[in-house]
């Protein structure tokens, strides 16, 4: 999804990028949903699903943005902080108990993002900040959820995820419109497709294995990124990616074996 978020991103805006990815979800989940029954989509927390998909389309926003102009190591890398991000937002919104083991598991991710950003050394610019926002709004959707579960079904959460974020996406799309040729048009059919894919094998990753199993997995995504950077955009990471991003997937992975304890 980011190799063609990055092929497209000269020609197009993140907002019609994000609205044809919803489009596309839209068009596969919504038919699943007619042959279920449209019954079980009842819910009366609509307000957080709106909330929810509110910080959904601004964290992939940040995300589109931070692809059209960072390495791509480097994205993927920084969105690796969404876990940190995730237990400081449990303990201060939903108020858990974060025990000493976790803040310092945070604490430690957060000298990888440190090492990743170098404050002082190298400018920050405003597409790692995107990045950074961008997994700061996923951490609060995984609140949102959380939440939800409570209630609602998972089928629920992703239909009102992209059936909200659909129309929010349309009026910027609209005013940054760019007529595609069919072949960018098959890129964005090919965004729509991974996004939607990708949310759904995560879900379902989860509720097979503890996140403790799956995460070595998903740090895969590092390597594969820097692989596809480096053949179809001459991209190589630096050291400090590579070093602050093991950092990161170490706190992380420890926060992880922590919960499942």
């Amino acid at each position: 999804m980011t190799v063609l978020v990055r092929e497209l991103s000269a020609d197009y805006s993140a907002f019609q990028l994000l609205f044809a990815r919803n489009v596309v979800a839209v068009s596969i989940l919504l038919p699943a949903a007619f042959h279920t029954g449209i019954r079980e989509l009842k819910t009366s927390r609509i307000g957080l699903h709106f909330l929810r998909s509110v910080f959904a389309c601004l964290g992939i926003l940040g995300l589109f943005y931070g692809v059209s102009r960072l390495p791509l190591p480097d994205v993927t890398a920084l969105s690796f902080t969404q876990p940190l991000f995730a237990v400081i937002l449990a303990g201060l919104v939903l108020k858990e108990a974060v025990g000493p083991a976790k803040w310092r598991a945070v604490l430690f991710g957060l000298v990888g993002l440190l090492i990743i950003v170098r404050p002082g050394f190298s400018d920050i610019g405003v597409a790692t900040l995107a990045v950074l926002c961008s997994a700061l709004c996923y951490a609060c959707t995984n609140v949102c959820v959380k939440s939800l579960m409570t209630t609602d079904t998972p089928q629920q959460s992703v239909i009102y995820f992209n059936l909200i974020m659909l129309p929010i996406s349309l009026v910027p799309a609209v005013i940054f419109w760019v007529t595609p040729d069919w072949s960018d048009a098959l890129r964005m059919i090919g965004i729509g497709l991974c996004g939607t894919l990708s949310v759904y094998s995560f879900a379902r990753a989860l509720s097979l294995a503890d996140a403790s199993a799956m995460l070595p997995f998903d740090f895969l995504r590092l390597p594969m990124a820097a692989l596809a950077a480096f053949l179809l955009f001459g991209e190589i990471g630096d050291i400090f990616t590579w070093a602050g991003s093991c950092i990161i997937f170490a706190s992380s992975y420890a926060l992880a074996r922590i919960q499942a304890r």
